[in-house]
């Protein structure tokens, strides 16, 4: 017998029941009416900044238009419900609870220095409701911009991180005669998601895509050992692409048992890179290469604004030395300190849709993948070839997704560097100003090889493309999903049903 699809179904359902006078047209129409009223209200709060009553408006709205039949208006509710929820989620305490918090953490600091960290202003806090609402890491902020208080919360927990790990590689010597990729380590890694087949709907399509390792100079020999369900894998971007990428549709009308089970594994050989560079023996670009137009052209988020230009001219000044140029820029870069920022205020809420290289430059600070776009874009506008790394990092203790910058020099290739790792040196507790300035200098040409690099560079759309208005698709380091039958966007839960593990197999001295 053919099978008849469950949309046609419900049409056929719907018209006998209206036909046999079950339902009222009457009430069809009342019940699109009232689904229109709530979703115009709910734009009307969110115009106004009133992002706790849009998303409940919204998302009344997305129930009444599924429970009138209008599957499309309740996807266009529940994406206008999932932007407000994001904010409302990222910004969640109001100003007594923040303060509440604060004194709790800092007894010992005074009053109007606690006050002084929650001035509205750069961005941690949004005005909504007629409230003003913080950053749900706000305490981490007030860290990372406090070098007294990052010291002392490093010293009770007597470990710094990624400055105490990685110490070993920024303290030994450089020694050229080894060559540029030196102690190589062998990984292996896997991706999984696990979710539970009562958190899915019965009906719809579940479109996944997948980190995968691509073949980079530092980055060899990867192999995807499996990709399962492999009758769901509907394409892949392979090992030699910009980005790596598994690519699967599942049809949940076909998942049985108590899980859908989605998994990638592979294997790769990471190296350390190791530059000692003679900036009178860097070469001249060719300006007509297609690599180097590129690379020095402006993305999305990597603008080359006129603010942008005017900063870059005034960080290099008159030097014409490309490597010179270049660390003029990394000195400067890591001078901002590092702080987390919320993507969903950034891409979905301010008007300005503001580029995350122009959200540094005029804000002071950024997290690791804001962080490399400014690097990216002041090389660029110097006339540098340079671009964002996206992936994962592996130092132990602390892995996670992560994103770090190369520039490329004539007869040298393609220089890392890595802001973020380097600020490090300034949290520890016990490190003297000059092991921190050898730190630093370690990652401003050089990279430890706990690294995982999933794309070469910031805004390489993901493939298919995955045109979502609710999801961003300029960086790649965890699993990304779009669910058109789900009653709440996936972009909420999925990342509980996510598992990366990244297994050192072998390495130097095995």
């Amino acid at each position: 017998m053919k099978r008849v699809p469950p949309a046609i179904i419900l049409v056929l359902i719907a018209a006998a029941m209206l036909g046999a006078g079950c339902i009222s047209q009457e009430t069809k129409t009342d019940a699109v009416s009232g689904a229109d009223a709530l979703f115009l209200k709910g734009e009307a709060e969110f115009q106004k900044q009133n992002l706790h009553a849009a998303a409940e408006l919204f998302t009344r709205a997305q129930e009444a238009y599924m429970a009138s039949g209008n599957l499309s208006a309740s996807r266009h509710a529940r994406d206008r419900a999932t932007v407000a929820q994001s904010l409302v989620l990222q910004y969640p305490f109001n100003r007594s609870q923040i303060e509440a918090i604060i004194n709790e953490r800092f007894p010992t600091i005074s009053a109007d220095r606690k006050a002084s960290w929650l001035t509205p202003v750069n961005r941690m806090s949004i005005q909504s409701d007629g409230e003003t609402w913080y950053m749900d890491r706000t305490v981490n902020n007030i860290l990372y911009h406090n070098m007294d208080l990052m010291r002392e919360s490093t010293r009770i927990k007597g470990d710094t991180p990624f400055y105490d790990q990685m110490v070993p590689y920024a303290f030994a010597p450089a020694m050229p005669e080894r060559g540029i990729y030196r102690d190589p380590v062998l990984w292996e890694g896997t991706e999984t998601l696990n979710i539970p087949r009562e958190h899915l709907p019965k009906t719809g399509t579940f479109r996944v895509w997948v980190p995968l390792p691509v073949e980079t100079d530092s980055q060899k020999n990867v192999t995807i050992l499996s990709l399962e369900p492999a009758r769901y894998l509907t394409s892949t971007t392979g090992t030699n692409a910009d980005i790596g990428i598994a690519y699967f549709e599942v049809p949940l009308d076909q998942v049985s048992g108590s899980h859908l089970n989605i998994t990638a594994k592979f294997r790769f050989t990471q190296y350390e890179q190791r530059y000692v560079i003679d900036p009178e023996k860097v070469g001249t670009y060719n300006t007509s290469d297609p690599e180097y137009i590129r690379y020095t052209a402006a993305s999305r988020n990597i603008a080359l604004t006129p603010g942008l230009n005017a900063e870059a001219e005034r960080i290099v000044g008159n030097e014409t030395n490309p490597y010179r140029k270049a660390q003029k820029i990394y000195w400067h870069v890591i001078g901002m300190p590092y702080s987390s920022l919320s993507y969903a205020r950034l891409l979905a809420h301010d008007s300005s849709n503001q580029p995350i290289s122009e959200y540094v430059r005029t804000t002071g600070w950024g997290d690791c993948g804001a962080q490399s776009a400014y690097f990216a874009a002041l090389c660029r506008a110097s006339g540098i070839p340079a671009r964002a790394i996206g992936g994962r990092q592996m130092i132990p203790g602390y892995g996670g997704g992560h994103f770090w910058s190369e520039y490329y020099l004539p007869g040298y290739g393609w220089i890392p560097n890595d802001v973020t790792i380097a600020e490090g040196a300034d949290w520890s507790f016990n490190a003297t100003d000059a092991d921190r300035q050898r730190y630093k200098a370690y990652y401003g040409e050089n990279l430890d090889p706990y690294r995982y690099i999933i794309q070469k560079d910031v805004d390489i759309p993901l493939i298919p493309e995955i045109n979502d208005v609710t999801t961003q698709d300029f960086t790649f380091q965890a699993a990304r999903a779009i669910c058109d039958t789900c009653p709440t966007d996936p972009i909420f839960w999925l990342s509980d049903y996510e598992q990366v593990t990244m297994v050192l197999v072998g390495g130097p001295g095995d």
